[in-house]
């Protein structure tokens, strides 16, 4: 079987669902030339809990979480299949790695989840579980995580990492196509090159030194995905930045691939 990428998408606006512009099209190139994934793995942003969590729902219902929800948003569709064998798998793999997890049979997936498979997988036909983050888990632990998951890729999963390198909500403006500011750019930069180094521990240093010092990034909770899916490269594995904009002025959209 043919070893699947990791992906990390900065997922932008809840808004960026229903756009037609280049972050779009860019996920939909990347659905097409990706191998088609038996299931899809998704370390959500928009997911937090004391342990981590992972939907065991065989249909999981369709979430509307977020703030700035405009109507055409409720007008998507998008509720792919779970996968409940797949949530124990992923539980296995995680506590064998001593990550303390759990399944969640309830939870749908939210907006950092089907806003951007709705782009790159439009029929919903391939099963999604979500998965969250915990807590407890800080910048070095979420490489464990990372790194637990590896196996996935060999059986056919995609593994998607769905948050932001920086994301500043305080700060952004409301026009979407406002400029970044020199700080937002400077942070980007930084960060690109890190992950370009294709380091794990690097990129989690970064973020423990910066983290609420830096107005690129205010929270972990947006990078903590990023770090984990760099976590997945291996020695025959190269990064690829796939997309490279702002939104916002201050909420990035780099997204990039590992294979």
């Amino acid at each position: 079987m043919t070893v699947m990428p990791a992906v990390f998408i900065g997922h932008g606006l809840a808004i960026n669902a229903v756009l037609m512009n280049e972050f779009s099209r860019a996920l939909k190139a990347l659905g097409a030339r990706l191998p088609m994934p038996s299931s899809i793995a998704v370390i959500s942003a928009h997911w937090s809990t004391p342990e981590i969590r992972v939907t065991g729902a065989q249909h999981p219902h369709q979430m509307f979480d977020s703030i700035e929800f405009q109507e055409e948003l409720h007008e998507i569709t998008y509720e792919p299949p779970g996968d409940p064998v797949l949530a124990a798998h992923i539980l296995e793999l995680l506590h064998a790695s001593k990550i303390d997890a759990s399944i969640d049979s309830t939870r749908g997936i939210d907006t950092s989840v089907w806003g951007v498979l709705v782009h790159m997988f439009p029929d919903a036909k391939i099963p999604v579980v979500e998965i969250s983050l915990s807590f407890h888990i800080d910048t070095t632990k979420i490489i464990t995580v990372g790194k637990s998951l590896s196996r996935l890729r060999e059986e056919g999963v995609l593994i998607l990492g769905s948050g932001g390198l920086v994301h500043n909500l305080y700060e952004m403006s409301k026009n979407i196509d406002t400029k970044p500011p020199a700080w937002a750019i400077e942070s980007d930069k930084k960060i690109t090159e890190i992950i370009e180094s294709g380091s794990a521990s690097a990129l989690s240093e970064y973020v423990l030194r910066n983290l609420g010092r830096s107005l690129a990034i205010p929270t972990p909770e947006h990078i903590l995905p990023a770090i984990a899916t760099l976590a997945l490269k291996t020695d025959r594995d190269r990064v690829t930045f796939i997309y490279n904009a702002f939104q916002n002025s201050t909420i990035s959209l780099r997204s990039f691939i590992v294979a």
